[in-house]
């Protein structure tokens, strides 16, 4: 390679988007890059038919594919099969003996390898410009963020692929911590103290036209129970659309008996699900359970101290 001139230097074009493997391998640089995939759905709905024809088949492929595993709530409520299938279409984990080629994960590995070859290796990604969520950390209470409006992708088919790589790189990142997230305690720091077993995953849904994002986190007792009979199971969630503002749940489950604690953080919504109230614990002793209490919170819950050194811990 021949170095330029002097008096006409030529800058090397330093990509923005690192190579993929560095980008999963990394939980720092994961953390500081990630965002949700909330932002890219809802700039894909600004794509106009012109730019996408310009776009490779592979990357509207994809789109597809992302779009496709969007809950959508517009049918009918979602039944426990519905929301299985949704929670495996994320890709954060796979069932045994299944494979689900279709899954969010896949996606969004398929339009980055797209967009990238689309672009080539001398242009820039554009990171996104959005109020992003914090990374998703073991012991963190679930919270689900508000829509934010989307502007328009660009016109032009190169920035326009510019943009989707860097929702794409910043969704990828998430997934990771997500993954990380639902590991075991580090087997080779055997000393520390193991968290709680737990699972962790966000599933698009659809309502109406908007687009959220159900946080869900189940996660299981600590092992100090001494037999597995003691140890019971802890689901959390929270949904925020315009119409109720961010609602969650959290449900306590030990053997067949149920504790359940709902919250909204308008007060509107709270008041709406206290009239609810009385009709909820025979729907769900009609799924076999025996509900102990229940009650309804008013705003969100709020997260606890961090001890030094947990924030790293938990990333790793």
């Amino acid at each position: 390679m021949v170095a330029a001139p002097i008096s006409t230097p030529r800058p090397v074009p330093q990509p923005v988007s690192p190579p993929l493997a560095q980008i999963l391998a990394d939980p720092v640089q994961a953390a500081a890059r990630q965002d949700s995939v909330l932002p890219l759905i809802a700039r894909l709905a600004t794509l106009a038919a012109p730019t996408a024809a310009a776009l490779p088949r592979p990357a509207l492929e994809a789109i597809a594919m992302l779009l496709g595993t969007r809950l959508d709530l517009n049918r009918a409520p979602p039944d426990g099969k519905s929301l299985r299938d949704a929670v495996l279409r994320t890709g954060i984990i796979t069932e045994p003996g299944t494979r689900t080629p279709t899954d969010a994960k896949s996606a969004l590995l398929q339009l980055r390898s797209a967009l990238s070859g689309f672009l080539g290796g001398e242009v820039e990604a554009i990171a996104p410009v959005t109020r992003r969520p914090p990374p998703p950390l073991k012991g963190e209470p679930v919270r689900a963020p508000s829509t934010q409006p989307a502007p328009p992708l660009a016109e032009e088919p190169v920035e326009t692929a510019r943009q989707l790589l860097g929702h794409a790189d910043a969704a990828l990142s998430r997934t990771k911590l997500l993954q990380l997230a639902s590991n075991p305690a580090d087997a080779a720091r055997p000393n520390a103290v193991a968290p709680a077993v737990e699972f962790r995953v966000e599933v698009p849904m659809q309502l109406g036209a908007e687009t959220g994002i159900l946080q869900l986190l189940v996660e299981r007792d600590g092992k100090q129970k001494r037999s597995p009979a003691e140890r019971g199971w802890r689901m959390r969630f929270a949904l925020n659309f315009a119409a109720t503002g961010e609602v969650g749940a959290e449900v306590a489950l030990l053997g067949r008996s149920a504790n359940v604690s709902l919250w909204a953080a308008d007060p509107a919504t709270a008041e709406a699900l206290e009239a609810m109230l009385p009709d909820l614990a025979p729907a769900l002793a009609r799924h076999g359970l025996d509900v102990a209490s229940v009650r309804v919170r008013r705003g969100a819950p709020q997260p606890a101290a961090r001890a030094p050194g947990q924030l790293l811990d938990s990333a790793r």
